[in-house]
């Protein structure tokens, strides 16, 4: 439509690249999808993506996307980049790839990490008092950077700069080697409390990377650059099109569903499951139950909860019964048979720490308790729902305690907000109001919203989610199904790691 202004962002997730073209209502103009290949694992844990899998597949999905929209793609007026989060990648002194992605599902670890090599050079008291004991051998322990480091030094002494999937499309796009500050999740140099690189030089060294090998962070709804000729020949994106900051996928969510209010929530349930507030002042966890992360919001924070295996949990609920053609068909069969499942799965409980939570039950192993022979898979797949949800319901505890904050209302995005059986017990288990929104593309919106407010089509992020969000339904707790649920979540769920502690050790020998 001629004299329309449109918004761009760019949506690169563990299972798919999309593109998508928004106008100011947050109507979709136009949108593209490819699948990425799989993650593969040379040992057990690990999980890496071929070096260009990223940048090629964005490509096509471009190509195609400026193809459809014809003339009307110089309408764009700017394009954000939104991506899964705490993946690296090494680059040499020539932009070029050195090996794999490292991705964030990977469980690699550094035992060969010495705390004391480094606190021998340093002002230990200063360190721990600023980091804590725990949180300072838990970096080193688990940095990327430090893996590399012990296990692969020819990749460690070539590297000339580390990137995020994030920074690396921002690099192909612009030449620039920046990134947003709302990408900067997981065991990284960055004062989350100044939003900014830390100034203390021993993190460096704990975290095993030098500063200028760190691209330069933005605000969100910052331009950090602008399409190359060179890319835009790749791409058909427009030469020059603003290439905009957001955050990164759990962020743009959080952002996407309009949940930035006192007493507002977001969930996301996806492959990691999360519960998360935006917040206008930092809050930490002493015991790192829960991490802030720097917001899609400038100058602002989410703390956010997890569950590692969140709804990925489904996808291993579908392996055991069909082949991953036939997953669709799978879930919609069990979201409608679920309906007739009670609350509490007739007695049939799920403890959803496939992957223990390092801080809340680090020695946890997941369970499945209360089989007997009338359950059936539907009473399995419901379990798993609710499993998820408890905990989530835990973590969401934790927070409002440090944040003296009272949750009144929860928004509900991800894969799972699609299923009417598991919006309904959430509503249920959290005693709350939950609310579906009108599109899938929660995260996409999101992005699209930091990059609106860098062109200026909106004074702020509230008249943007104004505009651009809408929802489209909500569901309210039920009375009978609140009780059972509390009564599951306070005698089951919250008992299970304490009784079970010790078993979980014993089992955990013989991983």
């Amino acid at each position: 439509m001629v004299g329309t202004e449109y918004v761009m962002s760019l949506d690169i997730g563990t299972q798919s690249v999309r593109a998508i073209v928004f106008d100011r209502l947050g109507n979709q103009i136009e949108k593209e999808r490819i699948l990425n290949k799989p993650y593969y694992s040379l040992e057990p844990g690990w999980a890496e993506v071929e070096a260009n899998e990223y940048w090629s597949n964005l490509c096509i999905v471009l190509k195609k996307l400026m193809e459809k929209m014809g003339d009307e793609k110089y309408s764009i007026k700017a394009c954000s980049i939104t991506a899964n989060r705490d993946n690296i990648i090494p680059l040499d002194e020539n932009g070029d790839y050195i090996r794999d992605w490292i991705t964030w599902i990977d469980q690699r670890r550094v035992p060969e990490f010495k705390s004391e090599d480094i606190l021998k050079f340093s002002s230990k008291g200063k360190l721990l008092s600023i980091f804590g004991k725990k949180t300072f051998e838990m970096l080193g322990y688990q940095s990327k950077f430090n893996w590399f480091k012990y296990h692969e030094p020819k990749t460690y002494e070539k590297a000339d700069k580390y990137l995020s999937i994030a920074g690396l499309i921002t690099y192909k796009l612009t030449g620039e080697f920046k990134d947003s500050i709302g990408m900067q999740v997981g065991v990284l140099p960055i004062d989350h409390e100044k939003l900014k690189y830390h100034d203390l030089d021993i993190v460096y060294d704990v975290i095993g990377v030098r500063k200028d090998q760190l691209p330069k962070l933005c605000k969100p709804n910052e331009i950090m650059g602008y399409v190359t000729k060179e890319a835009s020949k790749l791409t058909l994106l427009p030469e020059g099109l603003p290439i905009v900051a957001a955050g990164g996928d759990k962020q743009c969510e959080t952002l996407g569903s309009g949940c930035f209010k006192d007493g507002q929530a977001v969930i996301s349930y996806g492959t990691l499951a999360t519960i998360a507030i935006t917040s206008k002042k930092y809050v930490k966890n002493k015991n790192n139950t829960y991490y802030t992360w720097p917001s899609s919001i400038p100058d602002a924070w989410n703390p956010e909860f997890n569950i590692y295996r969140g709804y990925w949990l489904i996808t291993w609920f579908c392996r055991q019964y069909v082949e991953e053609k036939g997953f669709p068909d799978l879930i919609d069969e069990m979201n409608e048979k679920a309906k007739d499942v009670p609350p509490g799965s007739n007695g049939l409980f799920v403890y959803p720490y496939w992957t223990p939570h390092p801080a809340l039950c680090p020695m946890a192993r997941g369970g499945i308790i209360g089989w007997t022979d009338y359950h059936k898979k539907e009473h399995l797949y419901r379990a798993i729902l609710e499993g998820i949800a408890y905990a989530l319901r835990d973590g969401l505890e934790i927070i409002e305690k440090d944040t003296k904050r009272k949750i009144e209302e929860l928004y509900v995005v991800g894969g799972g907000s699609q299923s009417d059986v598991s919006m309904q017990l959430t509503a249920d288990i959290f005693n709350l109001p939950v609310k579906r929104l009108s599109t899938h593309e929660v995260c996409g919106v999101g992005a699209a919203i930091n990059a609106a407010r860098a062109i200026n089509m909106f004074r702020s992020e509230e008249e943007a989610v104004k505009n651009m969000t809408k929802v489209s339904q909500v569901f309210t707790p039920i009375k009978g199904n609140v009780e059972v649920y509390d009564d599951i979540y306070k005698n089951v769920y919250k008992q299970m790691y304490a009784n079970e502690k010790n078993v979980f050790n014993v089992l955990t020998r013989y991983c």
